[in-house]
């Protein structure tokens, strides 16, 4: 089995509250020593690593995706149509359906070991029915052992999938991503067979930014009650394609953003990450 990794990456910034230690070249930072670790220790494991570019990145972060992948730019223009293009590249680059892919955003950062025990968790028997494996998932906390994986409800659109799934659910994905709101909590629920929206919610939909025109919020409001509509639908899978998602216990990777940082000890990893 190989490793295929798909990095999204912007070359802005957004509003979101940040830890000191936060920045996306130590991210990236922190990814490459995991791939590193990986090549190390499972040489035939790959990984395969395409860097998906949504627009001109800084030259300290491209120089270092060119020394660790393929970088690719895109002009995509919106987190949504980046994903999106990202979860096409298994089918566009004819990897392997027994392969694994992992779905990475900018703003994580990683532990060393994280793609070691992802391709450990996905070769393990025990997991043979589990088709996600998430690295950052449940906040459960460090107790400094190795991680175990078990199983979560939900993740975010960092998350790795064996080949063969990811192209048996690519449509259903694609429809989840326009389904408005959390498409990633979406995503995960009706992947295992449960239906995301309320009956509520499938015609309360929050206003856009900075309000729209009665006409305008109207046909929105129309579009969305049909997407999330869909989605319901999709959810109601047989048994056989209930995808079942294992979550990494403590976290591999954290996202960096204040409110939702995994327990564990990342200051020092970021630290270190910068340092090599």
């Amino acid at each position: 089995m190989r490793i295929h990794v798909v990095y999204r990456s912007h070359g802005g910034e957004n509003s979101k509250a940040r830890p000191d230690w936060y920045s996306k070249l130590v991210g990236l930072q922190s990814f490459c020593r995991a791939v590193e670790t990986l090549a190390s220790q499972r040489p035939a494991a790959g990984p395969e690593v395409v860097f998906l570019n949504d627009g001109p990145i800084p030259r300290d972060r491209a120089q270092l995706m060119a020394a660790w992948g393929d970088p690719v730019t895109i002009s995509a223009g919106s987190n949504r149509r980046s994903y999106l293009t990202g979860l096409s590249l298994a089918r566009r680059r004819g990897w392997d359906v027994h392969d694994l892919v992992l779905l990475a955003e900018d703003d994580y950062l990683w532990r060393p070991e994280t793609l070691v025990s992802l391709l450990d968790a996905a070769c393990d028997p025990r997991s043979a029915r589990a088709d996600y494996f998430a690295p950052y998932a449940e906040p459960v906390p460090d107790d400094g052992r190795p991680a175990r994986w078990g199983p979560v409800e939900s993740t975010t659109s960092t998350f790795a999938v064996r080949v063969g799934a990811l192209l048996q659910d690519e449509r259903l994905l694609q429809l989840c991503a326009y389904s408005g709101g959390d498409f990633d909590y979406a995503s995960c629920l009706t992947l295992q067979g449960r239906r995301r929206f309320s009956l509520r919610e499938l015609v309360s939909h929050h206003a856009e930014d900075g309000g729209s025109s009665p006409l305008r919020a109207l046909a929105r409001g129309a579009y969305l009650t049909g997407m999330r509509s869909a989605v319901n639908l999709r959810s109601l899978r047989r048994p056989s394609r209930r995808r079942v998602l294992l979550g990494a216990q403590p976290a591999l990777a954290t996202h960096m953003e204040e409110g939702w940082i995994s327990p564990g000890p990342w200051e020092r990893i970021a630290r270190d990450a910068a340092d090599v």
